[in-house]
């Protein structure tokens, strides 16, 4: 079965997509179109904005597609505001990487200025220059501004990945669906916090936490969480929506009486009854301290902030800490922020301060997408979820999770310093600064798990199956031909952090297959998760040669589905996407043999 929705064009749309507005508007409509098929939508809307996570460096595909847009004489059509780059254009002098690689990132960069995009190069533009009103039609790509456009402004967008983000910012249009639309906007899933301190909710270090734990559970479902104060501040539930969008695909939370969208918990579900009602304990959150970090407490050679970046309120906790506390010559201490809040810290005198107590402020970029850390292994502590969840796969550093407080003065000390209160409660507060480094091994092993509600059955033999099975009921996202053997994953994958595009190998050391090869595989997994730049790694794979022969799903998954077809668009080659229907997801065994052709879908009892 393939994608049967017809998506109904106004004379404009039909004009772009023939050519009538320059080959680059074109493209990006013809991409547009293929998107809305896979989304199932039956028609485009306006938007008011669009944020690009594509400007970010992840290979060369990335810059031939800019080049190519910006080549054709593409023009942004909306305000439309930049995410990272892989440089600090302002002090290109903190780059570690090739001169090579330093140039492709900055034509990047400058291509999609180019296109009259603003050059903000921040993931948290919401911070720096544009926040769409409540209601607003946007499309926004970078995941943690996804879920804050959604969760904390009630913009309306859908978690858009890279490719499509320039598309819709060039045609000044989207597929009206999804969280486009109120209806589809209701939460489904309730949280309901239980016995956690009242100090703990006003600390800024339970927000990555909670969001980190519930992202593995919520999937790419709606969360509602109740339990929240009402003074919740914005950088507390910025914290929690980037943590939640990276160990899930969350791109909307509810916060009862806290968000915009839930003044109350009826108002949240819309009227409707929760599919599910969960607690969330001390316990709990404990537990997930040892899934952030990957280490046990000792050692460190990096404090790293700024995931997302860095707000004037947030340098505003740093600066006394810092002063205080300031760190030890060998600890590298880098701060990623935007280019208005520097300028702010200048204004205000706080720059200085800040680089005379040791700490490096960078901007533009952030120490997780390009080379910046000058160590090249060891630990790297933070506060940042998206830090502890990123860093080991796409840096190679190991990672200590901690407050503010415990970053500064752990770096101050040179090892990690514990404030043994935080996580306090009825069990009392001496073991659980120490929980997140003795429990990290086994925490992580039975976190990766629980990433979703799906259950993978692997078979060994494959003895269950016929030697050929008729065709398995399908929804065909990218069509095309395929064969190779099953290599079924437990849990969602980002590919971003989670992939190695030059070699194929899985890099994510949480995830129960770390360290195996898809080139050439079928790639089965539950949906994709966190990152909006898994249609990157992909095109890179593609091109390289080291993407999978195709992937098959057990739920759809649009930024997957974008990078096939971005792959197919400029290469002419590109993995099959498809769904798989719930009844015969399971029935995928590790090394069948796997027969994709034209959306159709064989098993068989060969094994590779």
């Amino acid at each position: 079965m393939t994608n049967q929705t017809t998506l109904q064009l106004t004379e404009r749309d039909a004009a772009m997509l023939a050519g009538d507005m320059g080959p680059a508007t074109q493209m990006a409509m013809r991409i547009l179109v293929t998107m809305a098929g896979v989304y199932g939508a039956e028609r485009l809307l306006d938007i008011e904005s669009a944020h690009i996570d594509g400007c970010l460096y992840h290979g060369y595909s990335g810059l031939e597609f800019a080049e190519r847009l910006a080549g054709g004489g593409g023009r942004v059509a909306v305000p439309t505001t930049l995410n990272v780059g892989a440089m600090d254009l302002l002090h290109p002098e903190v780059f570690r990487g090739t001169a090579q690689v330093g140039q492709w990132a900055t034509r990047m960069m400058r291509a999609y200025e180019a296109m009259g995009c603003r050059p903000t190069f921040t993931c948290a533009p919401y911070q720096a220059l544009h926040r769409p009103p409540l209601g607003a039609q946007i499309a926004w790509a970078e995941s943690n501004a996804i879920v804050f456009a959604n969760s904390v402004l009630g913009a309306r967008t859908n978690r858009y990945g890279d490719f499509i983000d320039i598309c819709c910012a060039i045609t000044g249009r989207a597929p009206d669906v999804g969280l486009h639309r109120a209806e589809n906007r209701a939460g489904q899933l309730l949280f309901r916090l239980h016995d956690i301190p009242e100090r703990l909710l006003g600390e800024d270090v339970l927000f990555p936490v909670l969001g980190y734990w519930l992202g593995a559970r919520t999937g790419t479902k709606i969360p509602v969480i109740q339990g929240l104060r009402p003074d919740t501040t914005e950088d507390q539930l910025k914290a929690l929506g980037a943590a939640a969008a990276s160990s899930g695909g969350v791109a909307l939370f509810h916060a009862a009486g806290v968000t915009p969208e839930a003044p109350t918990l009826d108002a949240a579900f819309q009227g409707r009854a929760p599919e599910a009602i969960i607690d969330v304990s001390l316990d709990d959150l404990r537990a997930t301290l040892g899934v952030l970090s990957t280490v046990p407490d000792g050692p460190i050679d990096v404090v790293a902030l700024g995931s997302p970046h860095f707000s004037l309120d947030e340098f505003a906790r740093l600066l006394p800490l810092i002063e205080q506390y300031p760190p030890r010559p060998e600890v590298e201490f880098i701060v990623c922020t935007h280019r208005l809040a520097l300028a702010a810290l200048q204004q205000r005198g706080w720059l200085a301060r800040l680089r005379a107590a040791g700490a490096q402020v960078i901007v533009d970029t952030c120490v997780v997408v390009t080379p910046i850390v000058r160590a090249r292994d060891g630990v790297l502590m933070t506060n940042s979820g998206k830090f502890a969840h990123y860093s080991p796969g796409n840096i190679g550093l190991q990672v200590v999770y901690g407050s503010l407080e415990e970053c500064v003065r752990s770096g101050a000390a040179g090892v990690v310093w514990r404030d043994g209160s935080l996580w306090a409660g009825e069990q009392g507060g001496e073991g659980a600064g120490e929980q997140g480094g003795r429990g990290a091994g086994e925490q992580r092993g039975r976190g990766a798990g629980e990433s979703g509600p799906y259950s993978v059955v692997q078979s060994e033999t494959g003895s269950e199956l016929a030697t050929r099975h008729p065709p398995l009921a399908t929804r065909s996202l990218v069509s095309g031909h395929a064969t190779g053997p099953a290599l079924v994953l437990d849990a969602p994958l980002s590919l971003w952090g989670g992939l190695e595009p030059t070699t194929g190998d899985i890099i994510d050391q949480r995830h129960p297959q770390w360290g195996a090869n898809v080139t050439g595989k079928v790639l089965v997994m539950p949906v994709g998760k966190g990152s909006s730049s898994a249609s990157s790694i992909l095109l890179e794979a593609a091109r390289l040669g080291k993407a999978p022969a195709a992937i098959l799903l057990a739920e759809p998954d649009a930024i997957l589905a974008l990078g096939s077809a971005v792959a197919r668009e400029m290469y002419g080659v590109a993995p099959p996407v498809i769904v798989l229907a719930a009844d015969t997801y399971a029935r995928v065994g590790n090394g069948m043999n796997i027969i994709v052709t034209d959306g159709e879908v064989q098993l068989s009892e060969r094994e590779y």
